[in-house]
């Protein structure tokens, strides 16, 4: 995704909308249209009308009009139509806009583009804002031309403006989980990076059709790499829970695909890890954190952990790998894994021994 830090412009570009507008009104107070022999900013495209023949030397003719070469051309390619008196011109002919140079303010995190050219003021929703700064540039200019505002945009600058509506990626990157038979949009998600080309799911969010949904379920319950993110496969860590929610407006089913072992209260004798996860949008994480960790190792252990000691046995966890943060993103805020094969008793009783944790 591009990062916008600072505004992106294009002097060039802005000085040939200049530079063309202004030749544009030489050929209106004769009575011509400019035009082009390719797709050249707002210029009708000699190649998209129809019923036009070559004559040669730069010379076309049509059942409406001709066009010919210009003296002094803004660009190579420029042509001055001059239409045949009492014909039927195509749309594109009929009349003549003025175009003006433009600038635009984008609101990255909304997803916003508001241009403003004199009287023209438009606002762009649902922006693509991981585009490259040209790229964006380009795409919006040609809606700007589809819908004929008479403004040209050279210049886009971000803005800092608040969420109006908060998003769960908010670079607009959604990622899909697929197999070789459907995919499905990920609202969110927790995995360990453990490896370089597979990695370990503990939950994902979907939302897609009924039968996208169990197709992905079925082939990450079959333990192998059957689903993949962002080009890395993925393997679930054991048995795996589906829950889902219709969504009738939508046509959709929202759905969580989570491992038994990031339940509460589900932890069995034999689990090597568990793992606890945060979705509250209202709490501090770190905090959330904490508590969820030591809830899970009161399930897990067969000594006590008071809530008390919730803040230093994570510090010092986390601090010694027992404890291991966890790649998440959308509506999952964070994760960790909770080794159980550690010898979380020898770091109870060093950490009591050395009058950290008191009884």
């Amino acid at each position: 995704m591009y990062e916008w830090s600072e505004p992106y412009e294009d002097a060039y570009l802005k000085e040939r909308i200049i530079e063309i507008s202004a030749a544009q009104q030489r050929l209106e107070a004769k009575g011509q249209l400019l035009c082009s022999t390719y797709e050249q900013l707002w210029l009708p495209a000699v190649s998209s009308l129809p019923d036009v023949s070559y004559i040669g030397q730069e010379r076309y003719s049509a059942p409406y009009g001709s066009f010919g070469p210009l003296v002094n051309h803004p660009f190579h390619g420029a042509l001055a139509f001059t239409p045949r008196p009492g014909a039927d011109l195509p749309p594109v002919l009929r009349t003549s806009q003025t175009w003006n140079p433009a600038g635009a303010a984008l609101d990255v995190a909304g997803r916003t583009l508001k241009v403003e050219a004199g009287d023209v003021a438009i606002t762009f929703t649902g922006v693509n804002v991981h585009l490259k700064p040209h790229e964006l540039l380009r795409d919006i200019n040609r809606e700007m031309v589809r819908a004929g505002t008479g403004a040209y945009l050279w210049r886009i600058e971000p803005v800092p403006a608040p969420v109006a509506i908060p998003h769960l990626y908010p670079d607009g990157d959604v990622p899909c989980l697929s197999n070789a038979h459907t995919r499905a949009d990920v609202t969110g998600y927790a995995l360990l990076s453990d490896r370089p080309h597979q990695h370990t799911l503990v939950y994902a969010g979907l939302a897609a059709h009924k039968t996208s949904i169990e197709s992905l379920w079925a082939s990450l319950i079959r333990g192998k790499a059957g689903a993949s993110m962002r080009g890395v496969s993925l393997v679930a860590d054991g048995d795996v829970k589906l829950l889902a929610t219709a969504l009738p407006d939508f046509g959709v089913v929202h759905a969580g695909i989570l491992v038994r072992k990031a339940l509460p209260g589900q932890w069995e004798s034999t689990d090597d890890c568990a793992y606890a996860l945060v979705f509250d949008p209202d709490v501090n994480v770190e905090t959330e954190l904490q508590t969820l960790t030591v809830k899970r190792l009161q399930e897990s252990l067969a000594f006590p952990i008071p809530d008390a000691w919730a803040a230093t046995v994570w510090a010092y966890a986390l601090d010694s790998g027992y404890v291991g943060r966890l790649e998440t993103g959308g509506d999952c805020r964070a994760g960790v894994r909770i080794d159980l094969t550690k010898d979380w008793q020898t770091l109870v009783n060093n950490l009591l021994e050395q009058d950290i944790l008191k009884i």
